[in-house]
């Protein structure tokens, strides 16, 4: 990393919590409207740009003191908020601080701007490993740019998506990133483009070497999450994995092929069982 990678941006921290109290929907009427240009925009856009020159201290929590700059978080992001008070997935964060050992390896799957990668970052230290796998473009390079931020140098970033076999797919851009999708699982009403990306098995990625086995993977793919795993079931019966998992609806499915795998299912977000889980939530599997 040089040094000028690293180097501390302007903190806009206080900034950004006060920003985010307007609420989500609201700031992305307001971005809507200045990225649409016109007499108001001309007078708020200086200001969007100026935020963006500068960088976010997570305040509290797990990640206390990790720092992400602000190119890659526009006020309208739909984590904002979230992130910047150190709330983002509770439950997600108590998983991997459970899960992930001291110099052990992170899989990052869904990366989004890597919040995550940085915590599991944090949590392995220099000796471990962290691989976020994220095809999005912009989070991709959000990614790199909070690596290097928070001195991260055991982070590697893969732009691609993980599926169930290795080749390539159509991918929908959404306006906001963190609901960008591959195109099979349905149309995004925010779609703006969509492109050809490369997909590999985690299974695949682990055999050529370029992952080592890992001892947690975090999914979050916006309901391929099914395919991610079908796509790691040789890892996962070489040795036990931490598999830290957003639903989308896929409760039972997830418990079954966990049972299949003669792993444990476990909603991380209340006493029901995984199968009984809403259409949005976290679930761990972990060999009985």
């Amino acid at each position: 990393m040089s040094p000028a990678a690293g180097a501390r941006r302007p903190d806009r921290s206080l900034l950004v919590r006060r920003l985010s109290r307007l609420g989500h929907a609201r700031l992305r009427r307001g971005m809507a409207r200045v990225r649409a240009g016109g007499a108001p925009a001309t007078l708020v856009a200086p200001a969007v740009r100026w935020l963006a020159r500068g960088e976010l201290t997570v305040p509290s929590g797990r990640a206390q003191g990790l720092r992400l700059s602000l190119e890659g978080l526009p006020p309208d992001h739909a984590h904002l908020g979230a992130i910047a008070y150190g709330l983002l997935e509770t439950a997600v964060q108590e998983a991997l601080v459970r899960h992930l050992p001291r110099g052990g390896t992170l899989v990052d799957v869904g990366a989004n701007v890597g919040f995550f990668t940085l915590l599991g970052a944090r949590l392995v230290g220099p000796d471990g490993r962290v691989a976020a796998l994220e095809p999005a473009p912009v989070s991709a390079a959000a990614i790199r740019r909070n690596a290097a931020r928070n001195g991260f140098g055991h982070v590697e970033v893969l732009q691609c998506a993980a599926g169930a076999a290795s080749g390539r797919a159509a991918f929908q851009i959404v306006r906001d990133e963190s609901w960008s999708k591959l195109e099979p699982l349905g149309a995004h009403p925010d779609t703006e483009r969509v492109v050809d990306v490369k997909v590999a098995a985690i299974d695949d990625l682990v055999a050529d070497g370029r992952l080592p086995v890992p001892d947690v993977v975090k999914i979050d793919v916006e309901g391929a999450e099914l395919d991610v795993l079908r796509g790691m079931a040789r890892t996962a019966a070489a040795r036990p994995v931490a598999i830290v998992c957003e639903l989308h609806g896929t409760g039972p499915e997830f418990a079954a092929l966990m049972a299949q795998w003669g792993y444990r299912a476990v909603n991380l977000e209340g006493p029901e069982p995984v199968t009984e889980a809403g259409p949005s939530g976290h679930a761990l599997g972990v060999r009985e």
